[in-house]
């Protein structure tokens, strides 16, 4: 028997589990730590009443605490992990996500420096139920419902808001804070 045909054959293996496998971490805490994230940064936009600018500040370090939240627990959980099957699950649910926050970072920057900063939440919804429902196979089947309805609460912004009532504290807080919390709590009765 040839090794480098078995060996071929195992790494084979593990691409198609890692393809098709079942990622458990994406858990219930850190999901509800980012809706928390996400609902005090509401409150501090109501009691700050920033600017665009500081609008975009504001929730660009929210996004950015509360994914890197996530992110941080994902890693520590597989990152080490002896099993090289996991890790490529982890590996391949990041990657899922990638394309998402990549075009949220370049939007953001584009949008903010052309002065449309107005257009930023409906856009955020959209590439984020976009990056959830990019993650499909590693979410319970009623996430991908959670990423549509980030889709149509972005969609519905950037239709019937316009100029400043897109930026209002209880629409960011009201479609992420609250979002991520419901999204926890499928997580949750998933892993139950």
């Amino acid at each position: 028997m040839n090794p480098r045909l078995v060996s071929g054959d195992l790494l084979e293996i593990h691409r198609n589990v890692a393809r098709v496998g079942s990622f458990q971490g994406y858990r219930a805490a850190p999901v509800a730590f980012s809706g928390a994230v996400g609902i005090l940064a509401g409150g501090a936009q109501w009691m700050l009443s920033p600017g665009p600018l500081a609008f975009v500040l504001l929730w660009s370090s929210a996004a950015c605490v509360g994914f890197g939240f996530n992110l941080l627990c994902i890693a520590r959980q597989f990152g080490a992990s002896p099993r090289r099957w996991e890790r490529s699950l982890a590996y391949a649910a990041l990657s899922d996500l990638s394309p998402a926050v990549l075009s949220g970072m370049f939007l953001t920057l584009v949008f903010t420096a052309t002065d449309r900063v107005e257009l930023l939440p409906g856009l955020w919804m959209i590439l984020f139920g976009t990056g959830v429902m990019a993650s499909r196979r590693h979410l319970p089947a009623i996430g991908t419902m959670m990423g549509a309805a980030y889709l149509l609460c972005g969609i519905a912004t950037l239709y019937f808001l316009e100029g400043a009532s897109a930026l209002r504290a209880e629409v960011m807080a009201g479609v992420f804070g609250v979002g991520q919390l419901i999204l926890a709590s499928v997580l949750s009765r998933s892993a139950s």
